[in-house]
């Protein structure tokens, strides 16, 4: 049940069966639910011996090809900044914490 409160009247929703039913009811109002709306099924031990001895899948995901392409680096004009590429993929770590070591940062 989903409540929302307009002015003087609440608002109530309530999903039933595909369907939702809707009330405008005017405050002061009580409101009631039935007890165990949001507790969480747990499943029965049968259940769960049942689960265990399922085969799981193991699926290796496939890996979409590289789209994107570096064509060039350009410093922007009057910034007065540096760039430096400091390696590709795993080799380029050891300097990337060299300079941010440099930098202060790590």
């Amino acid at each position: 049940m989903r409540q929302q409160r307009v002015d003087d009247r609440v608002r109530c929703e309530r999903d039933v069966g595909g369907a939702r039913d809707v009330y405008e009811v005017a405050l002061p109002a009580v409101l009631a639910t039935l007890e165990g709306l949001n507790l969480p099924r747990y499943p029965s031990v049968p259940g769960r011996l049942r689960a265990k001895s399922k085969p799981v899948a193991m699926v290796e995901p496939v890996r979409p090809e590289q789209k994107l392409e570096k064509l060039r680096l350009v410093v922007p004009e009057g910034q007065g900044k540096q760039a430096e590429t400091l390696g590709t993929g795993a080799e380029a770590a050891p300097r990337v914490v060299e300079v941010m070591q440099q930098l202060g940062v790590a």
